[in-house]
């Protein structure tokens, strides 16, 4: 178990100490120098960080993957000097990066991929698919399968490192991959804590694992479990209470760690791909 300093940002406010199940704090340590080497050597600080985090959660599989997240690599770029709006614009572009790698060898066996492209495939890809009026930066990953010698799309992702109204913005865009028969799913972090003197610095996450039937909470489950606006929604917080089996909507909240292979999202995929007709071929 690592134990590790959660810093107050104002003065004079003593610092709290979270405590991680599966990691030491000398696998934090070296998680720290290799983040360090990866700056120094990635022309793109946001592979850093997505490499730097798909290290750590191959090194400590049985941690929580949103704590390695938060307290090794997030709580690290604050120490290094990283603002909180330089974390924002880098740790998303990173966390896609880092689901891809991670899913890589997982997909593959059964002929799927996830994608990140850039702007212009991606709307030659939602034209094709003809999903009208989505803007290419609201579709986070393309998820394609293979079939006769090509790579068919038959969903997308949203990733989000934290939750919060912005999953709002993705609904759109989500409905209407739904309404072509394309899935769509969010992947999530679900990161969220609270340092002194607001909380105990704990990643407690946004979907009630510390507050549950609490409005704010109920609204943001309801995204899915009520108004079934993704097909699901994979948290990568142990914390994150599931869905039961059976919602308002038919869709779930699961909760993932990444030591499972295969997991319920690659088996999501493996099925929608089983199930999806062959005339949406971009």
């Amino acid at each position: 178990m690592a134990t590790i300093e959660v810093v107050s940002a104002q003065r004079g406010i003593p610092s709290v100490w979270v405590e991680i199940d599966g990691i030491d704090d000398r696998q934090v340590t070296e998680a720290k120098r290799h983040f360090d080497e990866l700056l120094e050597s990635e022309k793109q600080i946001s592979d850093a960080v997505a490499l730097a985090f798909v290290n750590i959660v191959n090194v400590c599989p049985a941690a929580n993957p949103s704590d390695l997240w938060q307290h090794v690599i997030y709580r690290h770029a604050c120490y290094l000097g990283f603002s909180d709006n330089r974390w924002k614009r880098i740790s998303g572009y990173a966390l896609e990066r880092a689901l891809v790698a991670l899913y890589k060898s997982r997909l593959e066996t059964h002929g799927i991929r996830m994608r990140i492209v850039d702007k212009d495939e991606a709307n030659r890809l939602l034209e094709k698919l003809g999903v009208a009026g989505v803007r290419s930066t609201k579709v986070d990953i393309f998820i394609e399968g293979y079939r006769d010698d090509r790579w068919v799309v038959f969903g997308g992702a949203h990733v989000k490192a934290s939750i919060a109204e912005r999953i709002v913005d993705d609904v759109p865009a989500s409905l209407a991959f739904m309404q072509r028969g394309l899935l769509s799913v969010a992947l999530t972090m679900d990161s969220k804590s609270y340092p002194p003197p607001h909380g105990n610095g704990v990643n407690w996450g946004e979907f009630g694992a510390r507050s549950a039937g609490v409005e704010k909470e109920r609204l943001k489950r309801g995204y899915i479990e009520v108004a079934g606006n993704f097909d699901g929604l994979f948290s990568y917080n142990l914390r994150t209470p599931p869905s039961p089996a059976n919602t308002q909507s038919g869709k779930r909240i699961w909760t993932l760690s990444l030591a499972q292979n295969p997991d319920p999202f690659v088996d999501m995929l493996v099925q929608r791909w089983a199930s999806h007709p062959n005339a949406i071929v971009p």
